[in-house]
Formats: structure tokens, sequence, C-alpha cells
């Protein structure tokens, strides 16, 4: 087995981003995943669509990385040969904008990045959205860049690239155990019992990554949160442009909707809310009646048309949340040779266009501006925000 051989575990945007990156750069990857066809079946990329935001309240290093992946979906788009990303811009509701609400900084974010941001008033709202509930929402703002992307295609896409890059992807491969000598990764074990020697391991496991390295369930859980696909009465009137992403008092609420999905022709609807553990292996990811009930609750009173749209399809997406919501892309701190990418917390998919650099950076030991936004974090560092 070849010292220089980088083994990642995972194919899901973590995984596939870095890959292909690392591929790119000359490396000789080797990327194994359980299940296959990749990606993973029960991980929180296997969806429809991801939000693509950029402002995130004061944060402006999150901003900055949300613009640059914005600027790399629509390359993406062109390279790919046809729309993934759609930019049908982001639309931010609330019933006060204060200074200091999310709405309010982020918009106060937008304009100092001189973003081409509009500031919207209950008359605004009412003209431009009459869909949503103009007793709930009499404040908000529109940010033409940004919207969605179509996260299984994009990923699928991925998985092409890397093949086409040389990478030897390796499915159906459940690996149980890293291979460790004198705190350092030297490969790991399969469930077989086979051992895939490298000189580098990747981590890329998304909520699945506690169950390789224990420590991380400190301050990293896997969290289920409830999607819903529905069928609107009137498809046409939360079609695109007319409407994109809503975020709806958000923070509050945890409320987003998609607009009409141009495939699957549903209105995807999900509720950030502070979700439920599940484990990942064994875990229940059924919807239960109480997450249903919230749905309809939100529904009828943001978007009363919807709130008895049938429900065609529904399912548990399962985020890897660290409590301060920061990724977690770092070497480990105890064992050599093995880098760590995980902690999605719901909001990484849209970071997915540029992550692969800022992970290969990481594994290549290069420093980058992230170093200590997304370091290794002790439980006690890991504040719950």
């Amino acid at each position: 087995m070849s010292s220089d051989r980088i083994i990642v575990v995972g194919s899901g945007a973590f995984g596939l981003s870095s890959a292909r990156t690392l591929a790119a750069r000359g490396h000789e990857i080797v990327l194994l995943d359980p299940t296959g066809p990749t990606p993973h079946s029960l991980a929180s990329s296997q969806d429809i669509s991801k939000v693509v935001r950029s402002e995130y309240w004061d944060d402006a290093d999150y901003t900055a990385l949300a613009e640059a992946a914005i600027d790399r979906w629509l390359e993406l788009n062109g390279e790919w040969g046809h729309t993934i990303y759609h930019n049908v811009g982001v639309t931010l509701l609330t019933d006060e904008m204060t200074a200091e609400s999310f709405e309010g900084k982020s918009f106060a974010t937008a304009q100092v990045m001189g973003k081409q941001v509009e500031r919207l008033d209950e008359s605004a709202i009412r003209q431009r959205m009459p869909m949503m509930n103009p007793d709930r929402f009499r404040a908000g703002y529109f940010n033409p860049r940004g919207g969605y992307v179509e996260a299984l295609r994009a990923l699928c896409h991925l998985r092409d690239d890397v093949v086409q890059l040389g990478v030897d992807l390796r499915l159906g491969y459940h690996v149980s155990s890293l291979m460790e000598t004198g705190g350092m990764c030297t490969g790991v074990v399969l469930q077989n019992g086979q051992c895939i020697e490298g000189g580098h391991v990747l981590l890329a496991m998304g909520a699945w990554s506690g169950t390789l390295i224990p420590e991380l369930t400190a301050w990293a859980d896997p969290v289920g949160h409830p999607l819903f696909h529905l069928q609107a009465p009137d498809p046409l009137r939360f079609a695109a442009p007319a409407f994109g992403i809503v975020m709806a008092d958000y923070v509050r609420t945890g409320f987003y909707i998609f607009p009409l999905h141009p495939v699957e022709n549903v209105v995807k609807v999900g509720l950030h809310m502070t979700g439920r553990i599940v484990h990942p292996v064994k875990g229940d990811r059924m919807v239960q009646d109480e997450e249903v009930q919230a749905l309809r609750d939100y529904l009828q009173a943001f978007v009363p048309e919807l709130a008895t749209a049938p429900i065609v399809d529904s399912r548990i997406c399962l985020y890897h949340d660290t409590h301060d919501h920061h990724f977690v892309i770092d070497r480990h701190p105890a064992i050599s040779n093995l880098t760590v990418a995980c902690g999605g917390s719901g909001h990484a998919f849209k970071f997915t266009s540029v992550l692969g650099n800022i992970i290969a950076d990481v594994v290549e030991g290069t420093t980058n501006q992230y170093d200590g936004k997304f370091r290794w974090r002790k439980p006690q560092e890991s504040r719950i925000l």
C-alpha cells in the first residue's frame, strides 16, 4: 500500500468535495462509503434541494465564504452543462426587523459588503408575496443573490468528477475502526476485517463520525429535523421567479420554504427546530405526529393556503450539530495523519462548492483563514449558543 495514499471515508458533501480537490491537486485518493450507489441513502445530503444564502448575522467569515460558494456554484452550472444551482433569491421575513435581530444584523452585513439587498416593509410584502400572511410579517428584506442547489444531483456530478479524476471509489465498504499505532493513523479496518493502509486518513462521515471518534459525541450530536414535500393547491403561485426561498421568522420558528421544485413539482418545507437526538445507525427516521402538527400550525399561521396541502413525502434530515454550530475541519489533536471534517450543523451544504479547498488545505498541512473557526474544540469551548 502506498504511504502517499489518502483514504477518504464518506462520500457526502464533505467527502466528495475534498476528494475532488485532493485528486485535482495530484494526490492518490481512495474514497470509501458503506452504501452504493453513493451518496449515502440516509445522509442529510440525500435531498432534492438545499438553501444557499449568504448572510450570517454579522459574521463576515461565513458571509464571504458563502459569496465565494455562490460564485463557484454558478461556475459549476456551466461546467456540468445544466442548472444545479438556482439563483431564485432569498427573502427573510419577520414581524419587526430590529438592529439586533437575525434579519436586522444580516441586512446590515449585506449592506456593508455592498450587496444589492432590498428592504421590505408591510406594503411591499403584501404586494410581492400575497400568499404569506400579512398579519404575521411586517418587515424583512430580499437578496436577489441566493437560492437553492439540487443537492443529490450536485453530489452525483461530484461523484462522476472524482471518478474522472482517477479517484478509487469503493462503495459498500463499511469502516469499523482506525488503524492506529503509536498515536499515528496508518489506515482503516473494514467491517469484514480487511485493512486498507494509507499515509493519511480523512474522516468525512457526518452524523456517523462519533462511531469512530467517540470524543466527538461530547460536543457534536446527530440530530433529526423534519422535512416535508407538499402538493400545492395552486403550484404556479409558488414557482420561481415570483417565489424564491423564504425564511419566515427563522430564528424563532426555524421555518423555511422552497419554491416549486422544477423536477419533483413539490413545495419543500423545512423546520430547523431543536430537533431530536437520533442514533445514526439505529435511530427512528420517521416523522412524528407532533412534527406534522408543528408544520400544520406554522403553515396555518404563515402560509394559510398551504395549511391543508397534501404531504407527498416527509423525512427526518439527520444533521451533525456541533454545540456552537461551526464545522469541524482540523487535524485530530492526538492522532497524527488523521483529519476530521464534519459538523455540518444543518448549514454546510451551501458551501460544498468551496469546502474541498479548505479541507484539502488541512489535509496537506497548509494554513488558511478558517483554521481557527473550524478548529478541533474541547467540549467547554464548543458552548451551546
